[in-house]
């Protein structure tokens, strides 16, 4: 094995150490440190000169990094340093499993030593912070704040919780579950992503009383041109296993060239995950071979899609609604009412809310089609919208 070194530590170094220590991994800690950092023993800081020149692996955890400059290879925690890496050309000395969340050795399975079929479409549920808060919406019954709130109490969200509630989280390690499942890098900047910042309480229950949870997903479809990719709150019948990854655990559904499908459970991404995935890099020989592609465009997925309306003069309004999303040629399949109020939110006694299911349509379509309501239909109010998974 080279020489590995730290780039920089977590702010849970007494766990780090611990973590090392039960794996048997206590050779790490005599790993040099670069210098920037503030260690606790036994790990000992390395001016810059000298952990260069002896480190030819750096390891790196997310959070800053002061230097900007890395050995020969590098093992890193950090999705967005991996990505850049990646799109840099530097595939071949970049290594990423802890980047990817608690689901990583499950990519294994799909490489050329593993192989159990060919992939074509994975959903996954790469972030357990975000799994957790709306697991808790659903079983409380409370709304988005008191579910982060809680969250951050048990030390499962941190402070600030944007990246996972916003889904750049979910999107960037479904850049890199695309890159070790299909082989592809995918400019994951444009990634349509649509976060659960918003979500209402009153979709919960909805979604409750239609059999249905809501999880935040990240989807990806390799197809003879291109790759689909995308990352939404998504509606999904509780009967499958994507609705039951509860707890704050990360699930992937694959599904392969042949049909065949395959789901794959476990727990959230952890601070012991986040060692095993570097371990694991370590641990493997460190040679990359094969190409990458590369691509800078993304296909668009085509998809049902649950949408809440609040409707005054009902039966006038909704007739407008309807002619407008059949001029742009998007079929209804069918129109709920959802039984009385929903919860404090609806407080409009004269609106109603009504709910309607597309027939598979382009998100950027539907869209256009809510803005034109939203314009033209003064009685009509757009209160939510997500993909419908059946």
């Amino acid at each position: 094995m080279n020489c590995a070194g730290f780039l920089n530590l977590p702010d849970w170094q007494e766990k780090l150490q611990k973590i090392l220590t039960d794996l048997d991994r206590q050779d790490l800690l005599r790993s040099p440190v670069l210098g920037y950092e503030s260690v606790d023993n036994p790990w000992v800081a390395f001016d810059a000169e000298d952990f260069f020149a002896a480190v030819e692996t750096g390891i790196l955890f997310q959070g800053a990094y002061k230097a900007g400059r890395f050995p020969g290879k590098l093992v890193t925690a950090d999705p967005e340093t991996a990505l850049n890496r990646l799109k840099a050309g530097k595939y071949k000395t970049t290594f990423y499993n802890a980047a990817i969340g608690a689901t990583f050795p499950v990519l294994s399975l799909f490489s050329g030593k593993f192989e159990v079929g060919k992939p074509q479409k994975i959903f996954s549920q790469n972030d357990s912070v975000a799994g957790f808060i709306l697991s808790l919406m659903e079983a409380k019954n409370c709304n988005l704040e008191k579910a982060t709130y809680d969250a951050q109490w048990e030390k499962i969200a941190p402070g600030n919780p944007n990246f996972h509630l916003h889904g750049i989280v979910t999107r960037n390690r479904l850049a890199l579950q695309i890159m070790e499942t299909f082989g592809c890098l995918v400019p994951w900047e444009k990634i349509p992503t649509y976060g659960v910042g918003s979500l209402s309480i009153d979709d919960v229950k909805i979604a409750r009383t239609l059999g249905c949870s809501i999880r935040l997903l990240g989807l990806a479809e390799k197809t003879d041109t291109g790759i689909k990719a995308s990352v939404e709150p998504c509606m999904i019948p509780v009967k499958y296993f994507l609705a039951q990854a509860r707890g704050g655990s990360e699930i992937v559904y694959v599904q392969n060239e042949d049909g065949q499908s395959q789901v794959y459970a476990c727990p959230g991404t952890s601070h012991e995950s986040i060692v095993r995935g570097i371990l694991t890099d370590l641990e493997e020989p460190m040679q990359k071979t094969g190409s990458v592609n590369i691509t800078d465009t993304l296909e668009k997925f085509s998809d049902r899609y649950y949408i809440r309306l609040n409707l005054i003069n009902l039966s006038d309004t909704l007739s407008m609604v309807l002619q407008i999303f059949a001029q742009s040629a998007i079929n209804i399949e069918s129109i709920i009412q959802p039984e009385g109020e929903v919860s404090r939110e609806t407080e409009n006694k004269v609106s109603l809310p009504l709910v309607l299911i597309t027939a598979p349509t382009e998100i950027e379509k539907l869209q256009s089609v809510l803005e034109e309501i939203k314009d033209k239909v003064k009685l009509a109010s757009v209160s939510s919208f997500f993909r419908y998974i059946r």
